[in-house]
């Protein structure tokens, strides 16, 4: 069976119409997707993928399995348009998302998006994202189609994180370690400073030495602490990162 339309289904999970909107000018004669052989179709029965915004609420939740369930077995293509469809975004930890499992701080990628409850293929990320990126993510699907189609087996590969992504992940979580250890202007002053010898050091053992350096040079007995809570809170935000990995059998790469 080779498709040469590809029929696909709006489904809002509790979005606040940005992406929404966007997904209409796609639709539009502006950039008129309907060239590429995609239709947006108004019910799932129909449809090949499934055009997901919006984080997961708990509102949704049912009504966006049966969606998911009315599909045709193939392709059954999920795309998550919208940085809240991708991780959850600013409504994250919200009380009002459903969550399939245990929220996990270190957790990477981020769940609490449609990630949570259904196998998402693309993820077009923004908020909103603009019309371009929607209309590349959806050229993809007849890449994708094709792949699944056939039968292919697909494999867990090797994930490597670089150095200065690696240490920008870890500076968003320490950020919010240092706020509320001892506040906003001193704790991002201090972990600049900090992430300063993160970049310098080679291993952890050097960075205890060049932290113990930087201690005796402070006079203040705050910004002493709030440099000792920012080693251990890195110390133990690599281990459970490295464990993580090696649960999900991915294995992490911190290059120089």
């Amino acid at each position: 069976m080779k498709p040469r339309s590809l029929w696909v289904f709006h489904l809002n999970t509790g979005a606040c119409n940005g992406c929404d909107i966007e997904i209409l000018d796609v639709l539009t004669p502006y950039h008129d997707i309907e060239r590429l052989g995609v239709k947006l179709v108004p019910t799932p029965r129909h449809a090949h993928a499934l055009l997901v915004t919006g984080p997961l609420t708990r509102q949704a939740y049912y009504s966006a399995r049966k969606a998911y369930s009315a599909m045709p077995s193939k392709p059954r293509i999920v795309i998550a348009i919208g940085t809240c469809a991708c991780s959850g975004g600013i409504f994250y930890n919200s009380y009002a998302i459903r969550r399939e499992s245990d929220r996990l701080s270190l957790e990477y990628p981020r769940k609490g998006g449609t990630s949570e409850f259904l196998p998402v293929d693309i993820y077009v990320p923004g908020c909103p994202p603009r019309p371009e990126e929607i209309l590349y993510g959806i050229a993809l699907l007849r890449g994708l189609v094709k792949k699944k189609m056939g039968g292919e087996h697909y494999t867990v590969k090797e994930l490597v994180l670089p150095r200065s992504q690696f240490n920008a992940w870890v500076e968003l979580l320490l950020r919010a370690k240092i706020r509320r250890e001892i506040g906003y202007f001193d704790g991002y002053a201090l972990l600049k400073d900090f992430m300063e010898l993160v970049e310098k050091s080679n291993s952890p053992e050097e960075l205890g030495k060049m932290v113990e350096l930087m201690k005796k040079r402070i006079k203040d007995s705050r910004l002493r602490y709030g440099l000792e809570m920012l080693y251990k809170h890195y110390i133990g935000v690599v281990r459970m990162y490295e464990s993580i990995l090696a649960e999900k059998k991915v294995v992490l790469g911190v290059s120089k």
